[in-house]
């Protein structure tokens, strides 16, 4: 048997070894993420439709990213106490609820509002996902269950922007007006986020117990410490991780949760054209997410992360400048395929970087710290999406990309300077022994 054939069965091998948890998890996320790339395309496109600024648009994300930062750190505490699956559930459940209401209503005061609460429920399931992923996972094997589940929920994304792209097109041609056609394909989305409900119930306790290397955390009399931040054992990892994530989200808050806006306003792109390039890069996004264990097995996991998301910033500055270098017929096609070679390169990272920084943390400060990184994430990104409408509403659309690449650019190369030399749980190193 060839060495290819040898890693291609070894890749295999491990995905089929996943249990019971491992495998209601992906089926579960599978059927959420299809409302996010409906959302993704759609919810922002249903705002300009009835009216709304740009600046609303902004000042929904701000608000979305303050209540998500107030929420990220009792939500962690409150994940170190509960059994994880509760935290897919309520957050789950409360979510779909909240975007059932957001995309039937028209007041803005309501939007706001609820806009708020969905970020509450939205940060118990994100500080609850990455460290039960982790307690699922051999660390050897970690990087597999990381790199599918990417990949599961990125073509679940794919499949919703497809909907979103075509089914309201179908639609209003069909007499429909076009919000109550961005409304049905919006609630297809959300009737998956319902149905995943029913594996996320099916999970079982974690069945693999990881011990911390760092003793009971106790002050000098020997007394254990208490209080919100309690479970940090390694603050110095913990502070260059939320640092690198921080940064990173402030320059995402430009732009990402407005590009469909930037695609509609500035690249004069339709439904159609905007949920098919989404759509697409969602598919290249899955497609690197899974090949991301041989990235890993050729570079290890620090290489992996810093050379992929090096290789991504000048896409983020093709695509804010694409209207300026390409015609009205090509600008479209030069910034799709930007966005999605962008989109390919820095997130095929992201399950790699949740594995990397899973390993280096201590179990019991895991959940605790995915929500203090969420607090200052969503704060900048809030901060980020503000200022980026703001610049947008004037007809800047331009410098909201040029810093987004330039946060990047910080926020790689401190993540190399803090962890070059660092061995990964997954490198191939560790996975000899």
């Amino acid at each position: 048997m060839s060495e290819k054939d040898q890693q291609e069965l070894s890749y295999l091998g491990k995905i089929r070894s996943f249990g019971w948890n491992a495998r209601m998890y992906l089926l579960h996320i599978f059927g959420m993420d299809v409302i996010h790339g409906a959302w993704e395309v759609l919810f922002n496109l249903y705002l300009l439709a009835l009216g709304f600024p740009i600046s609303f648009i902004g000042l929904r994300l701000a608000i979305l990213g303050i209540a998500s930062a107030l929420a990220s750190v009792p939500a962690g505490r409150l994940a170190d106490k509960l059994d994880r699956k509760w935290g897919f559930i309520i957050g789950d459940g409360g979510g779909a609820i909240c975007s059932v209401v957001l995309i039937m209503s028209t007041d803005g005061t309501t939007i706001l509002a609820f806009s708020a609460v969905a970020a509450a429920f939205g940060s118990l399931h994100h500080v609850t996902e990455v460290p039960f992923m982790a307690e699922n996972s051999e660390p050897k094997e970690r990087i597999h269950l990381f790199s599918v589940g990417t990949g599961f929920r990125t073509l679940a994304a794919m499949f919703g922007a497809l909907i979103a792209g075509f089914l309201p097109l179908m639609l209003v041609d069909d007499g429909m007006s076009t919000i109550e056609a961005y409304r049905l394909a919006v609630h297809v989305g959300i009737a998956g986020w319902f149905i995943s409900l029913v594996p996320a119930v099916l999970l079982r306790r974690n069945p693999i117990i990881e011990e911390d290397s760092v003793g009971p955390d106790t002050n000098k009399e020997g007394v254990q410490k208490k209080g919100i931040f309690s479970a940090i054992k390694t603050p110095q990892t913990v502070f260059r991780f939320v640092a690198i994530s921080a940064i990173l989200s402030l320059g995402a808050g430009f732009v990402l949760r407005l590009a469909n806006v930037f695609f509609l306003e500035d690249a004069h792109a339709s439904e159609y054209e905007i949920g098919t390039v989404f759509a697409v890069g969602s598919l290249f996004l899955a497609i690197g997410a899974f090949l991301a264990p041989f990235v890993v097995d050729k570079l290890g996991e620090v290489a992996s992360i810093y050379w992929t998301r090096f290789a991504a910033i000048p896409f983020i500055l093709l695509i804010g400048f694409a209207p300026a270098l390409a015609t009205p017929e090509t600008v479209v096609s030069l910034a799709g395929l930007a966005w999605v070679l962008r989109t390919t390169l820095f997130n095929m990272s992201n399950p790699v970087m949740d594995s990397f920084s899973m390993g280096q943390l201590q179990p019991s400060e895991r959940a605790t710290f995915v929500g203090i990184s969420s607090m200052f994430s969503s704060a900048l990104a809030a901060l980020g999406a503000y200022l980026g409408a703001s610049m947008m509403q004037t007809g800047d659309f331009r410098t909201p990309f040029v810093v987004m690449a330039v946060t990047y650019l910080l926020s790689t190369y401190l993540f190399l300077h803090w962890f070059r030399g660092s061995v990964g749980k997954s490198d191939p190193v560790q996975s000899a022994n």
